[in-house]
């Protein structure tokens, strides 16, 4: 089974990723640059 990651922001749109760190260094930059953001993670 694999994780999906899906964040989307008004910024960035909607992105899938399937790296966990790189879903979490978006996370993070999107909360240093104050601008809100909805995530999810599918297991596919």
């Amino acid at each position: 089974m694999k994780m999906i990651f899906q964040i989307t922001s008004s910024e960035t749109g909607k992105v899938l990723i399937r790296r966990r760190k790189i879903a979490k260094a978006l996370r993070w930059w999107l909360r240093e640059n104050g601008i809100d953001f909805d995530y999810r993670y599918y297991m596919v």
